[in-house]
């Protein structure tokens, strides 16, 4: 290649390359680039170079790539096939508690069978020993205020307890002020079995119901006394006498009617708990006196 004097021979200017033409920044003379063979031949080897350059990092890069997808490949035919040992590990073990398990019940068969021939052939004249089957006894959950008297204490108890869990209730005046009043007493009022509730599973179809008159105290406005039930289901009559039960009572779900205010608590007119309490259920209704007696 020829080193040319980038100097404008006509005003000594410096010359610059525009497209494939020197031009003259001084007095704006263009003149023509002279290219030897050489020239020509050295760019054209350097470009070879350079798409030679460029196609070995490509296939270095599709080398890589298919490398690391034979590598995913290959980890993950690994963890299937950890996994398969895996289950074949648990499919073997179940078959082996299985095997055991069987071989357990004939071997026990076989004992049962010879003590229960061994005992009749000890039996005086060839007697036949027969074994009383007593069959369980369904549940029974139709109570009876005969089977509760003995337990209405702890029912009071736990229905108060529960009562008094709800310590605090809000309510808002008509001027839209809030006020929050704490629950001071809860007091027995009267008891209730409600016996043949329809469309209910058969141990919710006899609650027995507790009323109370609930006390809510505001320092400022005094006492609001309001009442409100506790109810229990799911109690069986015990075949030995009594009841069985859980004493962990519920309450239900208050309607608009009831008192307070974001949540309802309490009802301030009786009629409505009852309603809402026990007659609303559409059972059998039997009253209680405080001792559990009708």
């Amino acid at each position: 290649m020829k080193i040319v004097d980038l100097k404008c021979p006509n005003c000594s200017g410096n010359l610059k390359k525009e497209g494939d033409m020197l031009v003259c920044g001084s007095c704006g003379a263009s003149f023509a680039i002279d290219y030897d063979e050489s020239d020509v031949e050295h760019e054209r080897l350097q470009g070879e170079a350079e798409r030679e350059e460029r196609q070995l990092a490509h296939e270095k890069e599709l080398l890589e790539k298919k490398y690391e997808l034979q590598r995913r490949a290959q980890m993950e035919a690994e963890q299937r096939q950890r996994k398969k040992k895996r289950a074949d590990d648990l499919r073997s073990t179940v078959t082996g508690f299985v095997i055991l398990g069987v071989f357990v019940f004939i071997i026990g068969s076989v004992i049962i069978f010879a003590l229960q021939f061994k005992k009749h052939m000890d039996m005086p004249n060839g007697a036949i020993a027969t074994a009383t089957v007593t069959p369980t006894p369904a549940p029974n959950y139709d109570i009876t205020p005969e089977d509760v008297e003995d337990s209405m204490n702890d029912f009071i108890d736990a229905g108060r307890i529960c009562q008094m869990n709800i310590t605090e209730c809000t309510i808002k005046n008509e001027n839209g002020i809030i006020k929050t009043f704490h629950k001071t007493d809860a007091v027995f009022l009267g008891a209730y079995i409600v016996s043949g509730i329809p469309d209910v599973r058969e141990n919710q179809s006899t609650r027995l119901v507790l009323i109370y008159q609930v006390t809510w105290h505001h320092d400022d406005l005094g006492d609001q006394i309001c009442y409100d039930g506790v109810y229990f289901d799911g109690i069986r009559v015990n075949p030995n006498g009594g009841i069985i039960s859980d004493f962990s009572p519920k309450t239900i779900w208050r309607s608009d009617a009831a008192w307070g205010w974001v949540q309802a608590y309490s009802f301030e007119d009786y009629d409505q708990c009852y309603r809402e309490n026990i007659t609303a259920l559409g059972g059998t209704v039997t009253q209680l006196d405080v001792d559990g007696s009708i």
